[in-house]
């Protein structure tokens, strides 16, 4: 399966945030199935800047990343994608680019803590807890 994993799921994990106990067993789940998991190039700048701006050193937001890098992909994304996600006219831009992405890869689901950011999309869109419940 290919799952698309949205920035908020990976800094509930490096932030340690509510609802981390789910985003852990979802990862867990993944690894377990092999699933293959996508994150957006994006949010990697936006990772390092939200850890930067909570306080952890350089090495610490590098390795969060490399983390991150072992356990997921990278699609390669273009103009094309950026102009779809423009094209949505979304509130939220970043959240586009998240969906462009997805779509990119073909992920068979949006896995995320705000699904409503997601209005029409046709890939499912689930959080942690729902992704564990559809998906066992």
């Amino acid at each position: 399966m290919r799952v698309f994993v949205d920035t908020n799921i990976w800094l509930d994990v490096v932030l340690m945030r509510a609802g981390q106990a789910d985003v852990a067993a979802f990862l867990l789940l993944c690894a377990a199935r092999n699933d293959e998991l996508w994150t957006a190039w994006h949010s990697l700048s936006n990772i390092d800047y939200i850890l930067g701006r909570a306080k952890q050193t350089a090495t610490q937001r590098e390795q969060h990343l490399r983390d991150l890098l072992r356990q997921s992909r990278v699609p390669a994304t273009d103009e094309h994608d950026a102009l779809f996600a423009l094209g949505l006219g979304w509130t939220d831009f970043e959240d586009a680019l998240q969906y462009a992405a997805a779509r990119r890869v073909q992920a068979d689901v949006i896995i995320t803590g705000n699904a409503r950011h997601f209005p029409g999309a046709s890939i499912p869109v689930l959080t942690p807890a729902e992704f564990l419940t559809r998906h066992p």
